[in-house]
């Protein structure tokens, strides 16, 4: 029998789960503020004309695409891929296949804050679960970031996938990772400070 884990987070309004810019918003409107902009679709009517006075409840969101539980394109890193000039997928170009398939947890929560993960660490990591990847699996790397979920301080937390580890999954046909961190890459501001310090490019891509 298949078993299905939500692996989502709710969306909150305010939650510290995003740099600044980034958190969500949600604007709530109750029954009575509902009722002043329902009275506008109909031009003779008046608050008296609804049950109680009362309107619709309504919420607006304020979010990005990189809110809460999310899945990113290639599109999202850069418009050309493998290399070339092959234009990326967009989100609706991503094959559904992919996001249906077995889960498999790499449990990597021992690697401290900001440690960059390498394809030692990946073998390690199965080789305790005494398992191969296979094509088409999505490997879901848990770090403990997720322990400061709501939190200023989970930006912060986690390990993060290097280039040589992210190689490594993808010459197994892994097309679908995930991670309980902020990002798949190290903590940004780890990364800015190494590129303050290097200049070197590559630290960023």
């Amino acid at each position: 029998m298949t078993k299905m884990i939500d692996l989502s987070v709710t969306i909150e309004d305010g939650l510290p789960s995003d740099p600044e810019f980034m958190i969500p918003r949600i604007e709530y409107w109750g029954h009575k503020k509902g009722a002043e902009s329902m009275i506008t679709f109909f031009p003779t009517a008046t608050e008296q004309n609804l049950p109680k006075g009362l309107g619709w409840a309504v919420e607006f969101l304020r979010l990005s695409t990189h809110s809460g539980t999310h899945l990113d394109a290639p599109w999202h890193y850069h418009p050309t891929m493998d290399g070339n000039d092959t234009p990326a997928l967009t989100i609706d170009q991503i094959p559904l296949e992919w996001c249906y398939s077995d889960g498999v947890m790499l449990d990597l929560s021992d690697k401290p804050d900001g440690y960059l993960v390498r394809a030692a660490d990946m073998e390690e990591a199965v080789k305790k679960i005494n398992y191969n990847i296979k094509p088409l699996d999505i490997v879901l790397i848990y770090t403990g970031a997720s322990k400061a979920w709501g939190r200023p301080e989970y930006l912060l937390k986690g390990c993060g996938m290097g280039r040589e580890a992210t190689l490594w999954l993808l010459d197994r046909g892994v097309k679908i990772t995930g991670t309980d961190a902020w990002s798949w890459d190290r903590p940004l501001s780890l990364i800015a400070k190494e590129f303050e310090q290097t200049g070197d490019s590559s630290i960023i891509w």
